[in-house]
């Protein structure tokens, strides 16, 4: 190890202390409460020994099954009231404040340090893929708060339509019986109008049995993410937690390519299961009108991905790649041994776009 990565690694305490009373400074409600504070600074120190590390063997080197854990932090975040722009001024701040001690570091011991690039690609690495998975995780929290209280509106409408129109619509059926019956008494007939009037209430409350049926049907948010977690279920309790995210409306997707996608997902799914022995996997997939970005993370054993493509797996990953081919995308698998693994999907969206 060279001495300037040694005296970096010396500088992680200070280094630390700095963030904090940087972030003080601006009165950031990252350092507002001891538990926040916490969750921060294991980021922070998790970033720096990447940087370190990168720093010391001169590769870029950032820990991914690390960065996996930022994906509870996102809802964390939401719960905490510290909306999402905290998080990347913090981050700016890091990155300053980290690359301020890694120069001071070099300029120390006054020795030429060929990982000097690579620690600071692994600083803004390292930075932005939390930031990236964080702000996935507080977009999906909110999404789904969104849904809830939009769910509940629906209920409340429902108990509305149900209990005030459904009733008044009952009432007036039942006084126009009572008309009817009152006229068959008196031997006359019932007019025209009375029964019109009655075909109309009759009509109009099945109406509003339909509506408030639909208005409490659970709302679903998409055929590829339900499937996707039937999937998974299907797995049983045997298999760590998964996390499924999907953004945007399935309408978007050609039905041959969001099949195409499913196929994909469940097998990168099934060799996380088979093989990674994680703890936690995320699913998260992006749907625009003109694109589909995916990733599959997990923070398990990781593997060599060019052995991989040599050995017991090489079909798997083969059907992968000609899976995106077919679709016109673009398959990238990451992943080193423990460092758990990120595959990326991207899939373009095009009039009339299919299999191939």
């Amino acid at each position: 190890m060279s001495s300037s990565a040694h005296r970096f690694r010396s500088y992680e305490d200070a280094a630390v202390a700095a963030y904090a009373t940087r972030l003080r400074a601006i009165s950031s409600p990252l350092v507002g409460a001891a538990e926040v504070w916490q969750q921060c600074e294991l980021q922070a120190r998790r970033v720096f020994a990447d940087c370190a590390e990168s720093l010391a063997l001169g590769r870029t080197t950032v820990t991914d099954s690390q960065i996996a854990e930022v994906v509870d932090l996102g809802g964390i975040r939401v719960q905490q009231s510290i909306h999402l722009t905290h998080s990347v001024r913090a981050g700016v701040i890091l990155f300053d404040t980290v690359l301020e001690y890694l120069l001071k570091s070099i300029e120390d011991t006054g020795e030429e340090v060929p990982g000097y690039t690579a620690a600071v690609r692994a600083l803004q690495q390292g930075i932005g893929r939390r930031l990236e998975v964080g702000s996935i995780a507080y977009d999906s929290f909110m999404l789904g708060r969104v849904r809830e209280v939009h769910e509940q509106g629906h209920r409340k409408l429902a108990r509305e339509i149900h209990d005030q129109v459904g009733n008044s619509l009952s009432l007036a059926m039942r006084q126009l019986e009572l008309y009817e019956v009152e006229l068959s008494r008196q031997g006359g007939d019932v007019p025209r109008t009375v029964r019109a009037a009655q075909a109309a209430v009759l009509e109009t409350l099945a109406r509003t049995r339909e509506l408030v049926t639909e208005l409490r049907r659970p709302s679903v948010s998409g055929c590829l993410e339900e499937a996707i977690n039937q999937f998974v279920a299907s797995m049983g309790d045997s298999v760590p937690p998964v996390r499924v995210w999907v953004r945007g409306l399935d309408e978007w997707i050609p039905q041959a390519v969001s099949e195409e996608l499913f196929l994909m997902v469940r097998e990168c799914l099934r060799n996380a299961f088979r093989h990674a022995e994680a703890g936690n996997i995320v699913v998260h997939i992006d749907i625009a009108p003109h694109e589909i970005q995916t990733e599959i993370l997990d923070d398990g054993l990781g593997f060599d991905v060019a052995g991989a493509r040599a050995g017991d797996r090489a079909n798997g990953l083969t059907g992968l790649q000609e899976r995106a081919d077919l679709v016109g995308g673009t398959l990238h698998i990451e992943s080193a041994s423990g460092r758990g693994t990120h595959v990326t999907i991207w899939i373009p969206i095009k009039e009339g776009h299919g299999v191939r």
